[in-house]
């Protein structure tokens, strides 16, 4: 796949385009990529696909703290690598750009610098500004743009649309694997170990302590999960466990919430390494106990489930 950052004198050939932030790149992105690819090698043309960084509701919003992704830019990159697109052209979001029609968007910049020849959109696309921008709103621009446009219905799995909004719901719920029936992969959050208390150590469990690279990167919901880990600089995936949430038996009161991975049969320094957690299966919610000899033993009768599952 070749990336184009911005979208000047990228000399397409015939080109086929969709259109999207693609958060999270998921199972109906990649059956609509797939039909781009389809179109593309039937017309003779380049298959492209065209997002957006920074996201734009970062710069609508303000940089809000408060929202989430289920990836940033560099994974979205990575994951449509993998869907035989040819072109990725990312668009720069600016406030400008958000100030620009649904029409006049199709005719600067897909017709005039893109040259599309055929357009193939999303079931629930929106664009341009204040949204205004449907598949009503493309078909007849493009009659005025002579380019043809193309509308894929959407993956329906357990009577559902397949959207990046229903997975976020899942994973916020801490329902990892409905996430990745959805995903088609196993949904992964990329930090750097950085220093804790080390209660974990104490307890025969030294976990690593977690703070994600990409701060708007949505953390399932509180729980125990059973993971994958990648560390830098030790090869493979380790089978592992993780708590997320606030500890409420060793911290009580403090309210603090965290992310603490513990890797299986694993010793060694870890700390400023960034480590990969790929999210498997959900063991249990988290639980305050009266004392640490409870939360061991609960913690031991986890690792036990976390193997099983693994199948390590």
């Amino acid at each position: 796949m070749i990336i184009h950052k911005g979208y000047e004198n990228l000399n397409l050939r015939n080109p086929v385009i969709t259109m999207g932030i693609f958060d999270g790149v998921h199972r109906g992105h990649r059956m609509l990529l797939d039909r781009v690819t389809d179109l593309a090698r039937e017309m003779e043309g380049d298959a492209v696909a065209v997002t957006f960084d920074p996201h734009p509701r970062l710069v609508l919003a303000g940089d809000s703290p408060d929202l989430r992704f289920l990836t940033d830019i560099e994974e979205r990159i990575g994951l449509l690598g993998d869907t035989g697109i040819g072109h990725l052209v990312v668009i720069r979001f600016t406030p400008e750009l958000s100030q620009m029609t649904a029409c006049g968007f199709l005719s600067e910049i897909l017709c005039r610098h893109l040259g599309v020849s055929h357009l193939v959109t999303g079931f629930n696309h929106h664009f341009g500004k204040r949204q205004e921008g449907t598949s009503e709103t493309i078909m007849e621009c493009s009659r005025r743009m002579n380019f043809s446009v193309s509308r894929e219905e959407a993956l329906m799995i357990d009577d559902m649309p397949v959207s990046s909004s229903r997975i976020r719901t899942l994973l916020a719920g801490g329902e990892v694997e409905k996430a990745s029936l959805l995903l088609g992969y196993h949904y992964t959050v990329t930090g750097r170990v950085v220093p804790g208390r080390k209660i974990g150590r104490a307890l025969g469990f030294p976990t690593a302590n977690i703070e994600p690279l990409f701060t708007h990167k949505l953390i399932p919901g509180d729980g125990v999960y059973a993971v994958e880990i990648e560390t830098e600089g030790v090869p493979g995936w380790r089978p592992g466990m993780l708590n997320i949430g606030t500890n409420p038996t060793i911290r009580e009161g403090d309210g603090r919430r965290t992310i603490e991975a513990y890797i299986i049969n694993f010793e060694g320094d870890l700390y400023g390494r960034v480590m990969g957690i790929r999210f498997r299966f959900r063991l249990r919610d988290e639980i305050r106990y009266d004392t640490v000899e409870e939360l061991t033993a609960q913690m031991n009768a986890d690792l036990v489930k976390a193997v099983s599952l693994l199948g390590r």
